[in-house]
């Protein structure tokens, strides 16, 4: 029998971005209305950015529609050519100074390595920022992207790209993330054993299944699967 691998989502899980879509979006906004002579209300920028990012993650719509939506609601214009890739690029740029490693997880990783153990990261968004996500914190191992593979969590068919990669039945991985729809019962719903990180103190939903076990810090991982 092959040894058990891990999934790993990323944001809130392994590291946090701070927001950095927002940043990168409200600086943008902020040239734009100073070039039109305007001042930007960076709180209802702030609201209405996080609102279109909630519905693309949701799946509700693409990030290029989360975008343009949020950039008329703005500026009451139709975003210019260039003005999507200028907003990606940004994020991407804030990278390094925005993303930190949720506590206990370079020594997680570190600890996965000198055990040889097989692991990856399956999240949902878009590349290249989850990739450089992943990379700023040391991360090694495959980042498989949910606009990259074609499917989302909580979809079987994201799961199952981890099954194919780790060449193992599902019952032998172990799936660990913060959100208990797409990380819990998306692992679950896949035949693979899930753990919810509860690293900001929630309460777990009384109406989904329970996840396979709980974990409040990142590094108590290792003492459920070996």
């Amino acid at each position: 029998m092959k040894p058990i691998a891990l999934g790993f989502d990323f944001d809130h899980t392994l590291g946090m971005d701070h927001k950095l879509e927002r940043t990168a979006f409200v600086q943008l906004m902020q040239e734009t209305e100073i070039a039109a002579g305007r001042t930007l209300a960076i709180a209802q920028a702030s609201e209405i950015i996080d609102r279109q990012i909630a519905f693309y993650r949701a799946g509700r719509c693409s990030l290029s529609h989360a975008f343009e939506q949020a950039f008329e609601a703005i500026a009451g214009r139709i975003a210019p050519i260039g003005a999507f890739e200028e907003f990606r690029e940004r994020a991407v740029g804030l990278v390094k100074e925005r993303v930190t490693p949720v506590p206990g997880a370079e020594q997680l990783l570190a600890q996965l390595d000198a055990l040889a153990m097989p692991y990856a990261i399956l999240t949902n968004g878009w590349n290249p920022l989850q990739q450089r996500k992943a990379d700023a914190i040391g991360f090694s191992q495959p980042v498989f992207v949910s606009d990259d593979i074609g499917v989302r969590k909580p979809s079987i068919h994201a799961f199952n790209v981890l099954r194919d990669y780790f060449d193992r039945a599902p019952e032998h991985i172990w799936y660990v993330g913060d959100d208990p729809l797409n990380d819990v019962v998306g692992a679950l719903g896949a035949g693979m054993r899930a753990i919810w990180f509860d690293g900001e103190q929630q309460k777990y939903p009384t109406t989904m299944p329970a996840p396979t076990a709980i974990v409040k810090n990142i590094s108590d991982i290792l003492s459920l699967i070996v």
